[in-house]
């Protein structure tokens, strides 16, 4: 589940006159299931749902409490401790949560309709949402961190002024106090990096697929119309028949940009790899075997490719997880650009090791 989906239905249920409750996570402290900016949506009258801010009985609270304001709207705030007393409901958390309940009416509209277009287009923008209990809820989108001094509705100070620029350069939400004690919750949505899916073969309809689903922009390029084209690839953004040689004169590779090298063939993965290692790009992935892999740098290096620009390649690409399948292998790739996105190069998070030398304690 991602926002657009929650925008999406959120003017849906909005354009038929009917009201909505949006449920958004504003703070955390310690381990919570639900983290910051997650959100839910709920509506009608058995209380439908789309997204999340956690699951368990929190949700399950959250969603009773917006049943019960709906349909006035106003603003409300809820803070749940965890404990961390093993309980069925709760798990071992030991932290806190504050959700914000917002009920919005049709006139309210417009606001969901723009962020379902900047959200699909994968534009990057921040939501501000006034947290003023018991009042109507009132948010504001800028499309750009500059504009937080501009904007009439609210006078934000120097101070919240830099946070919200920081915030939004470091693709950050979080709670902000203004100078009065008014309370917001500034909301970054990042643009969306776009993944430049080389080849439109199976492993491609399969990546594309999962990168999509997690808020990753497609671009498909081939030399086939027959494999590149809308009914295969219904969620890109752009399609680009051409030779593989030519293609780059016709797309934007930048820093926000991820390259993922699945051609029909070892030469036509060469070229477009001679020419990826040449650009901003973020991320580039070649798949193919270690042996592979090997004679085609060590050609790049004689055509003189630095070796700097060789070493970020990454290839055999994917995460290693014993993956035989299509289906498998794209997910091993995506995983790969997950791990990029939110790690950069950092080492893979290690699982939690304990030692059972001795007869552990049972807590009474």
């Amino acid at each position: 589940m991602n926002d657009l989906e929650v925008y999406k239905k959120a003017a849906q249920v909005l354009k038929k006159g009917e009201n909505v409750a949006l449920i958004t996570v504003i703070s955390t402290t310690g381990s919570t299931p639900g983290k910051v900016a997650y959100k839910m949506l709920v509506w009608g009258k058995s209380g439908k749902t789309i997204g999340t801010v956690g699951g368990g009985l929190t949700e399950a609270n959250m969603i009773n409490a917006a049943r019960n304001i709906l349909p006035k709207t106003k603003s409300q705030v809820f803070r749940f401790d965890l404990d961390g007393i093993q309980d069925d409901e709760k798990g071992i958390c030991g932290g806190s949560i504050e959700l914000l309940i917002e009920t919005f009416d049709k006139k309210n509209l417009p606001l969901f309709e723009e962020l379902s277009i900047v959200t699909e287009n994968g534009d990057k923008g921040v939501l501000i949402s006034i947290i003023s209990p018991e009042k109507s809820p009132k948010k504001i989108f800028l499309k750009s961190a500059d504009q937080a001094d501009v904007t009439g509705d609210v006078s934000f100070s120097p101070k919240v002024i830099e946070s919200i620029k920081k915030l939004a350069a470091e693709e950050q939400s979080a709670k902000q106090t203004l100078e009065d004690g008014t309370e917001i919750f500034v909301e970054t949505i990042p643009e969306q990096p776009m993944v430049f899916i080389f080849g439109a073969g199976h492993l491609s309809y399969y990546i594309s697929r999962y990168a999509r689903s997690l808020n990753f922009r497609l671009t498909i390029c081939d030399d086939r119309a027959e494999f590149a084209n809308k009914n295969r690839f219904p969620d890109a953004a752009n399609i680009i028949v051409e030779s593989f040689e030519r293609v780059f004169d016709k797309i934007d590779i930048n820093k926000n940009s991820y390259v993922v090298i699945v051609t029909k063939g070892h030469k036509c993965d060469e070229i477009v790899l001679e020419k990826a290692v040449k650009t901003d790009a973020r991320y580039i992935g070649m798949i193919g075997s270690k042996r592979k892999t090997s004679t085609i740098l060590k050609r790049l290096h004689k055509r003189g490719i630095p070796e700097e620009s060789l070493r970020k390649i990454y290839s055999p690409i994917g995460v290693s997880i014993g993956a035989l399948t299509p289906q498998e292998i794209a997910l091993s790739i995506v995983c790969e650009l997950v791990k990029i996105r939110r790690l950069g190069d950092a080492p893979e998070t290690k699982h939690v090791a304990i030692s059972f030398s001795e007869s552990p304690r049972e807590e009474l």
